[in-house]
């Protein structure tokens, strides 16, 4: 008997020794005997991320310092100065229309009804040199021209062959510079460069407008090799309308959709998951309330944190925010508090959470091993 006991309490020792140790198989990787490689100024003290790390408790001074300027409708008089001022260049691939005006034999031919006769329109094509033939005249260069300039140029030079020409020129193919739009809208695909001045707005309301999962506060504008992140949700709900650019040839516009905008809550709540930030933002509040809250037996309020990489910083790149909900009413500060992309909301356990989740594994063992004590006998 006497050994049995010592049997039991040795159990007992070792149970509460190993209460805490996760017994999951396949839950641990150790590290011992395999070979770690760091980078060139990298250390084994590298991996202590506490020097790293900056705490910020969430206070009405933070939320302060940390809120956007308030968004209102702006006009943007640069953009409609390029309007007023723009002008199409005939490019390469253009299909001119010309027409003199008593002397048909001039004109361009009409575009064919017949489907099967040509697959563009007929006119006074530009060529791969940027020329176009024209009756008396011969090769004329058009790239680069307005059409007020090669109305111009014609009427010139048809004075040596007629009294007073009248010219008149359009564009009936838009054919040689074209912008892109790509990503969550309805039509993607390529859009033709016209008379009338393009706009990234314009863009993507002739690609059919936004899907329901586009991001639609970080549409990428690149222009001449250069990106730069445009808020079309400014631009449609506030009026922001310096978020709004002419577009020219090579241009790409691409909407992304939501599946990166997102926020990562775990710890003690309601369920663990991912969230969507959606184009109107999110803030701490909803995002607990959108996971079922904190559990409220084992939740430790003082321990509601956002964890964020904050790249710009480099002495302090990891974030850390901490609200206190103790007191209720600060969850009027969470919903203050705009979440970001990849930002990690964690709620931690409170002590006596933690105690009885070690005192629930000692039981079991206890019991276990009475179960042993008892085979015995």
């Amino acid at each position: 008997m006497k050994k049995l006991t010592l049997i039991s309490l040795s159990l007992i020792a070792f149970a509460s020794g190993c209460s805490s140790t996760t017994v999951i198989p396949g839950s641990s990787l150790k590290l011992g005997k395999k070979t770690v490689v760091y980078g060139e100024s990298e250390s084994k003290a590298d991996q202590n991320l506490d020097s790293r790390v900056a705490v910020y408790p969430i206070t009405f001074n933070l939320i302060e310092r940390m809120r956007a300027p308030a968004l209102s409708a702006r006009p943007n008089p640069a953009l409609e100065q390029s309007k007023s001022a723009y002008k199409y260049r005939i490019g390469n691939g253009d299909v001119l229309n010309i027409m003199v005006w008593a002397h048909t034999d001039l004109n361009s031919p009409t575009q064919s009804n017949n489907p099967q006769d040509h697959q563009v329109s007929r006119g006074a094509w530009v060529d791969e040199s940027g020329y176009i033939s024209y009756p008396l005249l011969g090769k004329i260069q058009a790239k680069g021209k307005t059409i007020d300039e090669l109305q111009r140029l014609l009427t010139g030079r048809l004075k040596r062959f007629l009294k007073n020409p009248q010219v008149e020129i359009n564009v009936t193919e838009f054919r040689s510079q074209r912008v892109s739009v790509a990503g969550a809208v309805d039509k993607a695909g390529q859009l033709p460069i016209t008379n009338i001045p393009l706009t990234i707005l314009d863009a993507v309301n002739q690609a059919g407008g936004v899907k329901e999962n586009a991001d639609t506060n970080n549409v990428k504008w690149t222009h001449n090799g250069v990106d730069r992140i445009i808020s079309l949700q400014n631009i449609m709900q506030y009026g922001d309308l310096t978020q709004n650019h002419l577009l020219s040839n090579g241009d790409i516009v691409y909407v992304p959709d939501n599946s990166n905008s997102k926020v990562y809550v775990m710890g003690e709540t309601g369920r663990q998951g991912t969230l969507t930030i959606g184009n109107h933002g999110l803030n701490l509040t909803q995002a607990l309330g959108n996971v079922g809250g904190m559990n409220q037996t084992i939740a430790d309020a003082t321990g509601v944190f956002v964890i964020r990489r904050a790249p710009q910083d480099t002495a302090k790149p990891i974030h850390i925010y901490q609200l206190n909900l103790r007191d209720a009413t600060a969850y009027t500060l969470g919903n203050e508090f705009k979440l970001q992309p990849q930002d990690v909301v964690y709620v931690t356990a409170a002590p006596v959470a933690r105690w009885n989740r070690v005192m629930s594994q000692l039981t079991n063992s206890i019991t276990n091993t009475n179960s042993l004590d008892s085979t015995f006998k």
